[in-house]
């Protein structure tokens, strides 16, 4: 469910971890661009890395996109709902 993104052998995950991460997914409008933070599947402890994510026109899905060290372009989409239920599930209390 939280899986992304690989690339080659390489995959990373929303940083759910970030309250300002959380925040931002949460409150996304219908074809908002904004910056999401991820970070290695395999490495919990990596520094986060700012991909672009997305709402769809319509509000339901949710798309985040990277580039690959190659150029290429991946995206992955998450019905929105549910990644909004969860961004706010997991958000760090103050």
């Amino acid at each position: 469910m939280y899986r992304m993104i690989t690339s080659d052998s390489l995959a990373y995950v929303i940083d759910f971890r970030d309250s300002a991460n959380c925040s931002r997914i949460a409150s996304a409008q219908p074809g908002e661009e904004i910056q999401v933070l991820v970070y290695p599947e395999h490495e919990p402890l990596a520094d986060s890395l700012g991909v672009k994510g997305m709402r769809s026109q319509n509000g339901e899905l949710f798309i985040v996109e990277t580039t690959t060290e190659d150029g290429k372009q991946q995206s992955f989409e998450w019905e929105y709902p549910l990644l909004k239920l969860v961004s706010q599930l997991l958000q760090p209390l103050p």
